[in-house]
């Protein structure tokens, strides 16, 4: 081999180490399967996993597929996460992972000591990045500071289905990935054509936008006071008062408004009595729409439509 070659022969260095996969489910059953072979202890998961009677569950559909061992650690009203629980349950010595889901796109907590405090125990983390598909835009991306990560790619892109891992250990067999669990070349080419960084900005710009007008109406109170430079949420959450979620999720739907409600169905082993603040969250969030389709045009019809819906609901 030449001291110089003409041009490059090994670019190994500047690969962002992507595996891609059919759905970000696939990757996480993947991960969850290998490590069912190398060791019998359990998986930690946070107490906010939703349910659909189409798609099932994202998160748990996986954990029942790979029969592994599982808890829930407690999260608040926020969504964060109860450390002191947490660390009592890492402790026991029966868990090999914890999840931790980056619910919308944003950070609940201090990854880094999150992290941290699961590598005290010798415990892996799998960051759930499904909502935020760069990780962000500046700074630390979500998805670098766990032992894996997880990624959506048709919940920020026009495709179907996709999903992509990161290992950043080097730990899995990758090559063993079945063909049912990898992704289509049809979704991976409507991926690298896509300007993901433009539909980032666009999608933040929105939140910002929708930010501005959810300050005025305190009906609705945003699940982030503020979000961390860099971050791009999939969504504006917010929680509704007054226990009219159901009401204004249906009339904005009337209005050609078409928002989600994340989650508005718990899976039924996360009980009301054991995790009351989930429930809460649960019965009452609805997630306005800020995706990278609304441009310029559509915000002054989009606010005018969530006040007459509001004003609607909550004076009748």
């Amino acid at each position: 081999m030449a001291f110089i070659e003409k041009e490059n022969k090994d670019l190994r260095s500047y690969r962002n180490g992507r595996i891609f996969t059919a759905s970000a489910r696939a990757a996480m059953t993947f991960i969850l399967q290998a490590h069912k072979r190398m060791d019998p202890r359990g998986i930690l998961l946070p107490a906010y996993i939703g349910l659909s009677k189409i798609e099932g569950s994202g998160v748990f559909d996986p954990i029942r597929t790979s029969a592994i061992d599982y808890a829930f650690y407690p999260v608040d009203e926020r969504l964060r996460p109860d450390l002191d629980a947490l660390e009592a349950q890492l402790r026991s010595g029966a868990f090999q992972l914890v999840f931790l889901i980056h619910y919308f796109g944003v950070p609940q907590v201090d990854v880094e000591q999150f992290v941290a405090l699961c590598h005290r125990y010798r415990v892996k983390v799998i960051e759930d990045c499904a909502h935020t598909l760069l990780g962000g835009l500046e700074g630390r991306r979500l998805g670098s500071y766990g032992d894996y990560a997880i990624f959506s790619i048709h919940k920020s892109t026009a495709t179907p289905d996709g999903g992509f891992f990161l290992d950043h250990g080097g730990v899995l067999d990758v090559t063993s990935l079945p063909p049912a669990m990898r992704i289509s070349p049809a979704t991976l080419a409507e991926f690298s054509d896509t300007d993901l960084e433009a539909s980032a900005r666009r999608r933040l710009s929105n939140y910002e936008v929708v930010q501005q007008w959810v300050a005025s109406l305190p009906q609705l109170t945003p699940m982030f006071d503020r979000i961390p430079a860099g971050a791009v949420p999939l969504n504006f959450p917010v929680i509704v008062s007054q226990g009219k979620r159901e009401q204004l999720y249906f009339n904005l739907i009337g209005r050609e408004i078409l928002p989600t409600a994340l989650y508005h169905t718990l899976i039924p082993e996360i009980s009301a009595q054991q995790f009351p603040h989930s429930h809460f969250v649960c019965t009452n969030i609805l997630n306005l729409p800020t995706h990278a389709d609304i441009n310029q045009t559509h915000l002054a019809a989009y606010e005018e439509t969530l006040r007459g819906a509001i004003h609607e609901v909550f004076t009748t």
